[in-house]
């Protein structure tokens, strides 16, 4: 395999229309015929147009709601203007206020994919613009003249996977999450790779590719993008240099190996990459102390950010001991697995000293729940992480939160995602955002309306760090962890051989009361169907259940 000849599933087109016309200004005459699904082509005697006519400075424009987040294009379909082409300026947004933005203001930016351009748009054309992630555009001419537009349709662009796995429960709102968490997953699935945002960070990142990784096999099968995702990235890596230039990246990626090899049983690819695993191994036992205390620099790797374990711990105390956990984290893993080609005694002497970190206090839930599932933590533990509901809840670390939250016993799991992910479904969601905090929601308005005055622009106005206002991306794959803590944890699936040769599956509901799950395996489906008479579990030849 190369970069070239990977395998890249075919693209499939859908045409979006409109479902709402959210703003226009100036003299854009019968916009609603916008919303009327017609043929893309240009054509004489259209009686179904819409009309812009600019005469002076002020401006004319409508801004067009597609309903749901898409990755794709804006076609036009243009039946006469009063020039031979004429300026038009489209500006896509995640949200209304992205869509009323100008780059610069507010963090809006054309960072890795132009969403804010000004094109030529030819009279009697159809003509296809712009590559991004977008619900929202607004469609402006930028010159004195009139032009006469029959189409403006939304171009998706997805991979054909097919769906092949689910969860469903009684509850219809805990159902929405999980569905939309996928679907977020689904649009990063692009070019046989996943990124973690189809608007900005269109980037495989190795440790954001571990929750898409989970994701898309539970919804998908295992795809061939993740495969590619690993490979590029190691490929893509020079020797002393930390993968994503993040020492903790490196690190993820061992654990996404580990995960790819149990989902996929892909034997071959997993021996042929265990000799970088070991060199990496050794290189995380030479940067960390008897005492625990780590230094990635030490083997002349160079670091870009040297503790980074999720955003709001970056150059905090927490940051040092969430890496230790991440770490422990991944040594578990990998030991668990019991592979007699990775040096048994070096894993030892990691675990032994990166446990010394297991019991320190620590500020942030993230962090605390990451010591949870290395078997650490402070003694309550369960009422911290259920302590204010979802606050301090990440999208990044939302599978770690909600499976260290179930190991604690709490009964609050469904609950505090209910709460968090619903926050963002609420404001008009329809995929999972880079980061949210459920703070934002006070005083703030919807993301599919225009900014009211005295209310906080839940777009613009949020987001640290890299995702400041409206930089921030509202469709990051990494959101999506919700979909593997079902699986894993309310159906209960546990892969004990490589390639779910055997599994364990305890179904646990979490106050829910019946739960149906298709869980894709490389042998077909594994059917499992709970109510409160019991549990049914169906499986395909090659399949051990084990109690």
């Amino acid at each position: 395999m190369d970069l070239i000849h990977r395998t890249v599933a075919k693209k499939i087109e859908t045409l979006c229309f409109p479902k709402r016309i959210v703003k226009v200004a100036g003299a854009v005459e019968i916009p609603e015929n916008l919303l009327i699904e017609k043929d893309v082509i240009a054509t004489f005697n259209e009686p179904c147009l819409t009309k812009f006519v600019k005469r002076d400075d002020n401006p004319v424009y409508v801004v067009l709601d597609l309903g749901k987040e898409i990755h794709g294009s804006l076609k036009l379909a243009v039946c006469g203007s009063s020039k031979t082409a004429m300026k038009v300026r489209l500006t896509f947004g995640e949200s209304v206020s992205e869509a009323l933005s100008c780059v610069g203001g507010k963090g809006a930016t054309n960072d890795h994919s132009p969403r804010d351009m000004a094109v030529d748009v030819c009279r009697w054309s159809v003509v296809e613009y712009g590559q991004t992630g977008y619900r929202f555009v607004k469609i402006e001419l930028l010159e004195t003249g009139t032009l006469n537009m029959k189409v403006a349709v939304g171009i998706s662009k997805m991979e054909d996977h097919p769906r092949k796995g689910y969860v469903k429960t009684d509850d219809e709102l805990f159902n929405r999450i999980l569905e939309t968490a996928v679907y977020t997953c689904q649009l990063n699935m692009q070019d046989g790779v996943i990124w973690d945002g189809i608007k900005r960070d269109r980037l495989v990142w190795s440790g954001d590719l571990n929750t898409e990784i989970l994701t898309s096999a539970y919804s998908f099968g295992v795809t061939d993008n993740i495969k590619n995702s690993l490979w590029i990235l190691k490929k893509t890596t020079p020797n002393g240099v930390w993968m994503n230039n993040i020492p903790t990246y490196s690190a993820w990626w061992v654990l996404n190996l580990c995960d790819y090899y149990m989902l996929s049983g892909d034997e071959g690819y997993f021996k042929e990459n265990l000799g970088y695993v070991n060199e990496l191994l050794r290189e995380f036992d030479a940067c960390v102390d008897g005492d625990g205390k780590m230094d990635f620099s030490r083997t002349g790797r160079a670091t870009g950010m040297n503790f980074f374990f999720d955003w709001p711990t970056y150059e905090k105390p927490d940051a040092v001991t969430g890496t230790a956990m991440l770490l422990l984290y991944i040594v578990n893993k990998v030991e668990k697995l019991g592979v007699s080609e990775i040096d048994g005694a070096l894993l030892k002497r990691l675990r032994e000293k990166l446990s010394k970190h297991k019991f320190t206090s620590v500020e942030f839930k993230q962090t605390l729940a990451a010591q949870v599932l290395c078997g650490g933590g402070a003694e309550n533990a369960k009422s911290l992480l259920e302590q204010d509901g979802a606050k301090g809840f990440t999208t990044f670390m939302s599978y770690m939160l909600f499976c260290a939250l179930w190991q604690t016993g709490s009964e609050k799991a469904i609950d505090i995602a209910k709460e968090y992910y619903g926050g963002m479904l609420s404001r008009g969601a329809t995929t999972f955002w880079e980061d949210f905090a459920i703070e934002w929601l006070d005083g703030s308005g919807r993301i599919d309306e225009e900014p009211k005055a005295g209310d906080k622009d839940l777009h613009g106005d949020y987001g640290k760090f890299c995702y400041k206002g409206l930089r921030h991306s509202f469709c990051h794959g990494w959101a999506s962890g919700i979909v593997a803590f079902a699986v894993e944890k309310l159906v209960g699936l546990e892969i004990l051989e490589a390639g779910f040769k055997k599994v364990r599956i305890q179904p646990n509901l979490g106050g829910l009361k019946t739960l149906k799950a298709k869980i894709p395996t490389p042998y077909g489906a594994i059917v499992v169907d709970c109510t409160e008479k019991g549990t049914k579990v169906t499986l395909p030849e090659h399949i051990e259940l084990v109690k």
